[in-house]
């Protein structure tokens, strides 16, 4: 009886055992099962030390609620990062979530390199509910979705009423014209500080194509095939700012070079060098966080006397590579970025105020005085606003050839109406118009 005890105590152990191991495996299985593979999505921006600091933190904050994903991060400046993100498409070895911007999606997107989210906001992958029509259609080529809006913005000039009461200079009124900015920068220059950067050249947008839409043209016609300004505003615009630069109301072409990509931290209005610079009214608050003597402002863009306003909706959207290995985690990024809380508790304002409304409403409270000022000016500059055809393939060149041309004019080289010419040939020669 013992011995019979004893095999079926023997006999229950095993049973037990086998259960256990086989229960083992099973969970093994239904954790493998539910495991996601690791991913490792890269990321890119422009932007300065400050913003870097900020879609640094979301990153992290994506990271932690996506343990499987990591961010690989890519920051530059304005200047350099397009060329990076040009050198890096080219080469089929662009990140997989980067910065797009208005002035350059025509050409990605027209090259096919930028992925068509459409699906991804079919399936809530992304969730666009709470942006605008208007807002989601301005990240559409020829229909097709292929950037999201992170925020919309406006431009103007920044500077600091405090400097200019006292040196007695009337601070900039809210119908100023081009006339109105020339004398205010040499009024600056008589009491010992440059007006103005010097915005004649660069990029072609947005200063040059508000003195245009102001004139009754634009950069580029609807279907982006052909230039849309004739060659006597070209030299009208890049007369005016040689003379102001002549006169010394805009640094000279030396200290503009030397300080063309320089930080927002050394840039020539956060070092007192010029008094007035322009920039999308979102980064507002970058700047007073720079300058302690004084509450900055923002001015609108100065307009033609009697003329059109030149204002259109400017804003700063996130896109996703074509040739992405991880298309659904880069559109869940995406979604984290421009939908979460904890992301817009970070990003706040930080390219303008959100695409979404239900998230502009979340960030309002959190808004530092510069930020709300900035988001009036977006609201009230938003009224006068009206839309702007996309530049089409070779924007890329075509601004990189009005940048060589305006300065051979700073520094001597050519004249107005010589840079002109050559510019017109070569942006035609480009658009094979």
């Amino acid at each position: 009886m013992k011995k019979m005890k004893l095999l079926l105590i023997s006999l229950v152990s095993v049973f037990l055992l086998i259960g256990m191991a086989g229960c083992s495996s099973s969970d093994k299985a239904s954790t493998s099962a539910t495991k996601k593979d690791p991913v490792e999505l890269r990321f890119a921006w422009w932007g300065d030390t400050k913003r870097n600091e900020v879609y640094n933190a979301i990153a992290d904050q994506f990271e932690q609620e996506h343990p499987n994903i990591k961010i690989k991060r890519e920051a530059s400046g304005w200047g350099d990062y397009w060329q990076k993100l040009s050198t890096q498409t080219a080469g089929g070895n662009a990140p997989d979530v980067f910065g797009m911007h208005a002035s350059y999606v025509s050409d990605y997107a027209n090259r096919n390199t930028l992925l068509k989210m459409d699906s991804y906001v079919t399936d809530k992958t992304i969730d666009q509910s709470n942006f605008p029509k208007a807002v989601v259609n301005s990240g559409k080529i020829n229909g097709n979705l292929y950037m999201i809006a992170q925020g919309v913005t406006m431009t103007g000039f920044v500077y600091n009423p405090s400097l200019f009461d006292k040196l007695g200079v009337a601070q900039p009124a809210a119908d100023w014209t081009w006339d109105d900015f020339a004398k205010t920068a040499l009024a600056l220059k008589a009491k010992g500080i440059t007006g103005s950067a010097d915005m004649g050249g660069g990029a072609l947008q947005p200063q040059f194509r508000y003195f245009l839409r102001q004139n009754g043209q634009d950069l580029f016609t609807e279907d982006g095939k052909k230039l849309a300004f004739d060659k006597e505003t070209l030299v009208k615009w890049w007369s005016y700012w040689d003379d102001l630069r002549k006169k010394g109301g805009v640094p000279t072409a030396e200290t503009s070079t030397e300080y063309q990509n320089a930080p927002l931290e050394q840039s020539l209005f956060v070092t007192g060098k010029i008094a007035m610079q322009q920039i999308p009214a979102n980064q507002l608050y970058l700047y007073q966080q720079q300058i302690k003597d004084g509450q900055l402002k923002m001015a609108k863009m100065p307009a033609l006397a009697g003329g059109k306003r030149g204002e259109y909706i400017e804003g700063a959207y996130l896109s996703v590579s074509a040739k992405s290995k991880h298309p659904k985690e880069a559109a869940e990024f995406i979604n984290f970025f421009v939908n979460s809380e904890k992301s817009l508790k970070l990003f706040k304002v930080e390219q303008g105020s959100p695409g979404s409304t239900k998230m502009a409403d979340y960030v309002k409270p959190l808004l530092e005085p510069a930020q709300k000022d900035a988001v009036d000016f977006i609201q009230e500059t938003l009224k006068v606003a009206k839309p702007a055809a996309y530049p089409p393939m070779g924007i890329a060149q075509i601004e990189q050839a009005y940048k060589d041309d305006y300065n051979a004019i700073s520094f001597g080289k050519m004249s107005v109406k010589d840079a002109a010419d050559k510019f017109m040939n070569e942006a035609k020669t480009i658009l094979n118009q």
